[in-house]
């Protein structure tokens, strides 16, 4: 499994900050998750409680956290994993009927001027870091100042911060965020976990990059040790007092947290089974199917935005750069049959660059493409392809041949085989290799592929500048090599407008523009999954993937 953001390369810093916007949100190349939608029984169940406090929580997570500070990781696991030691200023948390709000953090207020580009903060007077510093406006800018400082070496939170131009502090309780041009993004990234804040006393003692190694927040959970490649030990904060009604009120009901690293997928399932862990992540989809068969566990899914799971498809190297074969390999797979059949249907077909729960998501785009060889069949006929005796198409003495690039570990080569037999039927061939990410990633760049693997989950719609940003092709995520001015311009003048509505309108125009000109084959949406035993209660889901253990309870 691969949540790695890498940089999108050696961009001009403005581009630079434009293209990374998405990736604090915990947003990342994510693949394989879960999946019943929310508001299942199972999803409902997990999130019941109260059970009894004390005890350990045990949760096996999937790879090796890059660095514990949130302000410099590039991982999305990270931002799990720091949501439980850091507290934003504003929690952005779903409603009970399937909407969202903002709810106060470390920030009791907040506004928000009219063109977006200042946020002031109102905050809290009573909240007391880990390591006894009392937080304030001296935090807020300490954090942030962090971030941008070239020594930390932010892999994400920088790029999320957009237009960033400075946080000053207005008096011991108030601080103002303001950036170079509107950024409607911001509410959203600062709540998804790479801007929680910091001590300041522990930013200036152990350093930009010290503090990776000794992360000091103000949330429910305090680092406690952390032996690299095998576990991270959290314990309860006593005198937590300051979260959010919805995630519970005074201290964790929990005595201590660990997150063990198990990066077998079948490793992470049996240490279930044994009960080593009490919350397997991210199980094999084989796994989640026998888990559910049993009765002994719960499956808690949790939606994220994002862009789903799917084969980007190369709109300069032919055949696919004619829109006729693009849109024929579209209509030729069925997403459903493949998350019956070969998913063991716990993931949710998607249909769209979007998913579902993400702002800007179409309806109008999501319907344009419905399973329909016949209809692959007519438009490869219309662009020429013709048909032979052994079902192969040909066009000037040349196969209808794909090239399928997937980065390793992303969970896509077996769903990739049933799309190639999908495309087979409709006279395609294709050749699929494996490659490591940084290699992969660089094939993606240099256009070698017509096929390559994608998925993405964040905080915010802006997540689509990533990676069909006309400045993404050479060197970012524009692996599609998708270059349409008139689209960028579309996502910065969303990025630019205050008003939610207006804002959604405009993603949707987005999202439509870029279902029509067919440079996506989405599979199924992006998911967080958690598998556990009956006895883990007391969970609370996020928008962007994850579970908070404010309330958590493992009796």
């Amino acid at each position: 499994m691969i949540d790695q953001v890498s940089s999108p390369g050696a961009l001009p810093r403005r581009q630079l900050l434009r293209l990374a916007a998405m990736t604090a949100a915990g947003a990342g190349l994510y693949p394989l998750l879960a999946a019943c939608g929310r508001g299942s029984s199972e999803s409902s169940a997990a999130a019941s409680g109260p059970g009894k406090p004390g005890g350990t929580l045990t949760v096996g997570i999937p790879s090796t956290p890059d660095t514990l500070d949130p302000g410099a990781t590039g991982l999305a696991l990270t931002l799990l994993i720091s949501m439980a030691m850091f507290d934003p200023l504003v929690w952005w948390l779903p409603t009970s009927g399937g909407g969202s709000e903002f709810v106060p953090g470390l920030a009791e207020s907040w506004t928000v001027s009219p063109d977006a580009s200042v946020y002031t903060f109102k905050l809290r007077k009573d909240v007391t870091f880990h390591d006894g510093t009392k937080f304030d406006a001296t935090a807020v800018k300490a954090t942030y100042d962090h971030v941008v400082d070239p020594a930390t070496k932010s892999k994400s939170g920088l790029g999320a911060l957009g237009p960033y131009k400075q946080t000053t502090i207005i008096d011991p309780y108030t601080v103002e965020i303001s950036f170079a041009e509107p950024n409607a993004a911001f509410m959203h990234q600062q709540a998804a976990g790479n801007f929680g804040i910091a001590s300041p006393a522990a930013l200036a003692k152990y350093g930009a990059t010290g503090f990776g190694n000794n992360p000091v927040g103000s949330g429910p959970f305090k680092f406690e040790s952390y032996a690299t490649g095998d576990r991270l030990n959290l314990v309860k904060n006593p005198d937590y007092a300051w979260a959010p009604s919805a995630l519970g009120s005074g201290p964790a009901m929990l005595d201590k947290l660990v997150f063990r690293i198990v990066a077998d997928d079948a490793g992470r399932y049996n240490a279930l089974q044994a009960g080593q862990l009490q919350i397997g992540m991210n199980l094999l989809p084989s796994n989640i199917n026998a888990s559910q068969k049993s009765g002994k566990f719960t499956q808690l899914t949790v939606p994220s935005i994002g862009t789903p799971l799917g084969l980007p498809i190369n709109v300069t190297k032919p055949p696919t750069d004619d829109p006729l074969v693009r849109q024929a390999i579209i209509y030729a797979v069925d997403q459903d049959k493949l998350v019956k059949d070969v998913l063991f249907g716990v993931y949710k077909a998607a249909h769209n660059v979007l998913t579902p729960i993400t702002p800007g998501f179409s309806q109008q785009a999501s319907a344009m493409y419905a399973y329909n060889p016949d209809k692959a069949n007519a438009l490869l006929d219309q662009a020429g392809w013709v048909k032979g005796a052994d079902g192969v198409r040909t066009k000037n003495g040349q196969n209808l041949d794909l090239n399928i690039i997937l980065f390793a570990g992303g969970g896509l080569e077996l769903p990739t085989q049933f799309v190639v037999s999908q495309l087979n039927k409709v006279g395609f061939t294709a050749t699929t290799t494996v490659q490591p990410f940084a290699t992969a990633q660089g094939s993606y760049n240099a256009g070698q592929h017509n096929l390559g693997s994608f998925g993405y989950y964040g905080a915010d719609p802006y997540l689509l500048n990533i990676w069909v940003n006309s400045d993404a092709i050479a060197s970012g995520f524009n692996w599609s090599h998708y270059n349409n001015p008139e689209i960028d311009q579309l996502i910065a003048k969303a990025n630019t407008t205050a008003d939610d509505a207006a804002r959604a309108a405009v993603y949707e125009q987005v999202g439509t523009t870029l279902m029509k000109d067919s440079i996506y084959l989405p599979l199924w949406d992006v998911n967080g999954a958690f598998t556990m035993p009956h006895t883990v209660k007391g969970l609370h889901t996020t928008l962007n993937g994850y579970i908070t253990f404010h309330s958590a309870t493992v009796a």
